[in-house]
C-alpha cells in the first residue's frame, strides 16, 4: 500500500508542478496580449483625434502652370489635437501617383499645426496634363479627396 501512495504523490507534485507552469505561461500572454491592445488603442485614439478638411476651392487655380508647376492647397486642422507641420505627417497622392516632394507650411507662421489653424500643402507637378484631377490627403490616418481641373 505504501507503493502505491508514494506513486499517488509523485503524480500529484508533477500534476500540481506542470499546472503552475501552465498557468504562468498563459498569465505571461495574458500580460502581453493586454500590453498590445493599450498600445494599438494609443494609436486609434490618436487617429480618432486627428481630423482635416481641404478649404481649397476646387473652382480656383491651386496648379500654377505659367510658374513653377506647383500644386497648392490649404488644409484646416478641424480635430481634437494639435498636428505637426511635417512633410512626413503627410501623404499626399496625386493621380494614383504618391509624392514625396510635399512642403507643409502653416499660413500663420507658427511651427505647429495648432487645432483650427490652415496649413498650405505644396508639392511639386511638372507637366501635368489639362483635365480632371483627383487629389488624396492622408494625416495620421484622416484621408481626404479633392478634386480638381487644370
Amino acid at each position: 500500500m505504501a507503493g502505491g501512495s508514494a506513486a499517488e504523490l509523485i503524480l500529484f507534485i508533477a500534476a500540481i508542478v506542470i499546472a503552475a507552469s501552465v498557468a504562468g505561461t498563459l498569465t505571461s500572454e495574458v500580460d502581453r496580449v493586454s500590453d498590445a491592445i493599450s498600445a494599438k488603442s494609443l494609436d486609434v485614439a490618436g487617429e480618432i483625434r486627428a481630423d482635416t478638411e481641404i478649404i481649397s476651392d476646387a473652382g480656383a487655380s491651386v496648379y500654377n502652370r505659367s510658374g513653377n508647376e506647383n500644386v497648392t492647397i490649404h488644409v484646416r486642422n478641424t480635430g481634437a489635437s494639435d498636428l505637426p507641420a511635417d512633410p512626413g505627417a503627410v501623404d499626399v497622392i496625386l493621380d494614383g501617383a504618391y509624392r514625396t516632394d510635399v512642403t507643409v507650411t502653416p499660413v500663420d507662421g507658427g511651427e505647429m499645426w495648432d487645432r483650427g489653424d490652415v496649413v498650405r500643402v505644396e508639392f511639386s507637378a511638372p507637366d501635368l496634363p489639362s483635365g480632371d484631377h483627383r487629389l488624396k490627403l492622408v494625416v495620421r490616418g484622416d484621408e481626404e479627396v479633392f478634386r480638381f481641373r487644370t
